[in-house]
């Protein structure tokens, strides 16, 4: 058997495809299967990371004005024409989309070419390309339940979102170490993700001062500020006479397993991939969703993930630095025990991947 899995765009398409592949491997050793991505230094970085050499594919996405949207088109349709001789020459038996620009050429070329096809939609409210493909597909699959709602599929399976093993696998003792915190400290991870986070960054740093009181002296921030982020902030911080809290800024944190095993609470947005690892490890989260996502998905799934017993919710428009630090402290201050239960209960997708895994090996 042998499978082309499609994902590129951002980590938050491609880390879920890893987290497939890693499950074929380990469940289904005699599988093979490729990845197919777009041509940007971002996704082809990301897979490189992980050892992985993808199949690479021109894809662009649809502009917004008439001539953009025609070339974005003619560019779909020539991608098309590539994927459908790829799977052809390749003998592919299986197709799943996992999302970015690469999916809706690669499926559509597995529907012309007669293949068993897939999707998984990650967040809430699907996206444009995963509407229109969801009917013809032989398997949609997705992250929540709510998502089947908004089309027509064939068939539609929740099997949560494909997590990477090692997202599991951190040691706190060596996070402790590895990341330079204080055991003996409570860990607030702050990680803002790859939209928009300068805003929420802005508001928490003026929180900061109010946060800094003594029943928060046992508390410490592993801060992932990104690197466009970490000298303003790092200076803004050395201003500031903290006298209780305790802040560790870091401008990428590499190894997030070593984050989550470290984290007692996180303030994060609410993409789908970071908030499933989130939620899946247990950590009480404050979502502040990204306002401008396409379809404001980030605030259906902050919603998913709440109602989960993940955390709690503020919208970006409310959020003010008197309101960050109410919040954060209502977080710190909470009894969590119970509603974690319930987290790894309802919206777990620590085996997810190995689900996604056994349904292509069931279209096959």
């Amino acid at each position: 058997m042998k499978i082309l899995i499609a994902a590129g765009g951002t980590g938050g398409h491609i880390f879920p495809a890893i987290a497939l592949g890693e499950a074929l491997a380990c469940y289904y050793p005699e599988t093979r299967f490729d990845y197919l991505c777009g041509e940007r230094p971002l996704e082809l970085g990301l897979y490189e990371k992980q050892g992985i050499k993808p199949i690479v594919l021109p894809a662009r996405q649809l502009g917004n004005g008439i001539v953009s949207r025609a070339r974005g088109w003619l560019a779909a349709a020539a991608n098309t024409g590539r994927a459908f001789r790829l799977i052809r020459n390749e003998q592919y038996d299986v197709i799943i989309g996992m999302g970015g620009y690469v999916t809706g050429p690669a499926v559509l070329a597995g529907i012309f070419a007669r293949r068993a096809t897939a999707i998984h939609e990650a967040n809430s409210v699907p996206g444009r390309t995963n509407r229109i493909l969801a009917p013809l597909v032989s398997l949609a699959t997705v992250h929540f339940e709510t998502t089947g709602k908004y089309w027509k599929a064939r068939r539609t399976v929740r099997v949560g979102m494909p997590l990477r093993k090692q997202v599991f696998e951190g040691e706190r003792a060596e996070a402790m170490q590895q990341l330079r915190l204080d055991p003996a400290r409570r860990t607030l991870l702050v990680v803002g993700g790859s939209q928009g986070a300068r805003f929420l960054y802005e508001n928490l740093m003026d929180a900061l001062p109010s946060l800094d009181t003594p029943d928060h002296s046992d508390v410490q921030l592993l801060w992932s500020t990104g690197a466009a982020n970490f000298e303003m902030l790092n200076d803004r911080l050395k201003g500031l006479p903290l006298k209780h809290l305790s802040v560790l800024l870091q401008p990428f944190i590499d190894r997030m397993d070593l984050a989550l095993a470290a984290a007692d609470f996180a303030v994060a947005r609410s993409g789908a991939s970071a908030g499933a690892e989130l939620v899946s490890c247990g950590i009480p989260t404050l979502f502040i969703p990204f306002p401008h996502a396409i379809y404001d998905h980030q605030t259906t799934n902050a919603s998913e993930f709440v109602a989960a017993g993940g955390g709690e919710m503020v919208a970006e428009k409310d959020l003010t630095p008197v309101v960050f630090a109410e919040r954060i402290s209502k977080l710190l201050g909470d009894s969590r025990s119970e509603k974690r239960g319930q987290v790894v209960s309802s919206l777990d997708s620590r085996d997810a991947a190995q689900r996604l895994a056994e349904l292509l090996h069931q279209l096959a």
